[in-house]
Order: C-alpha cells, then sequence, then structure tokens
C-alpha cells in the first residue's frame, strides 16, 4: 500500500476494518452453514424417519450419540425398528416396506456382538456376496 501512496494512519485504518469484519463474517458464514444443515437434517427426520436414522446408523461413528439413543429416539418418533435377522439382514441397516405400507428399519448384521471387528470380515463377505472359505 506504501507503494501506492498510500500513508500509514489511512493503511491502519484498512487493516483495522478488515480485522474487525473478519472477526465478525467468519462466525457468521459458519452459523449460516450449520444452521442450513440443521434446517435440513431435521426435514429429513420429520419426513423421511426410516431412511434418515437408516443412514445415521450406517454411518456410525460419526457424531455425540451412541446407536442406542439413535435407535431409540427413532422408536420414540414412531419408527417401527426390527432387529438383526440372520436370514434377512444385510450387513448395514436396511429400510423395509411393511403390508401395511409404512416403512419400518431392520437393523444390519454390523451390529451384532463381534461382527465389527476382524471376525466380522467373514461376515461382511458373506452379506455382500464374497466367497467365504470354509474350514473342514
Amino acid at each position: 500500500m506504501t507503494v501506492n501512496g498510500m500513508d500509514v494512519e489511512t493503511q491502519d485504518k484498512i487493516v483495522q476494518q478488515i480485522s474487525s469484519f473478519a472477526l465478525y463474517g467468519f462466525p457468521e458464514s459458519h452459523a449460516a452453514s450449520f444452521a442450513l444443515i440443521a434446517y435440513a437434517s431435521a426435514y429429513f427426520k420429520v419426513k423421511f424417519l426410516a431412511a434418515f436414522t437408516c443412514a445415521i446408523l450406517n454411518n456410525q461413528p460419526m457424531g455425540f450419540y451412541s446407536a442406542a439413543v439413535l435407535v431409540k429416539d427413532a422408536q420414540r418418533h414412531g419408527l417401527r425398528v426390527k432387529p438383526i435377522d440372520i436370514q434377512v439382514s444385510a450387513w448395514e441397516c436396511t429400510v423395509e416396506h411393511e403390508p401395511d405400507g409404512a416403512l419400518s428399519m431392520r437393523m444390519g448384521l454390523g451390529y451384532a456382538k463381534d461382527c465389527a471387528g476382524s471376525r466380522g470380515s467373514v461376515a461382511r463377505r458373506a452379506c455382500t456376496g464374497w466367497p467365504v472359505p470354509l474350514r473342514r
């Protein structure tokens, strides 16, 4: 700025104004982004509870709440949550259609005890169609 003939006092005023805006503008833009995400999440939770809960559980861990808390909250909001069933469950949670037209959620095999670790790799392969080696 000095090269362009601007005096030091004017330079200081400009830097002060930019700094003041940065202190205000940065949190404001983040607040607006967070508000949009919160609004969209609330909309999907109200309008598409089964799919929303299923998506949240399939992307754990990602937040403050455990899977059990998320499932109980969905149940309190009217979602029927079906337990893990070795016959029909996929690795991840899935949305199922009920005979009455309602939607429910089936818990995935990934939530079975000891299935998330190395022992779960065989179960995951079985659910996704990969060949599973058999022991003799």
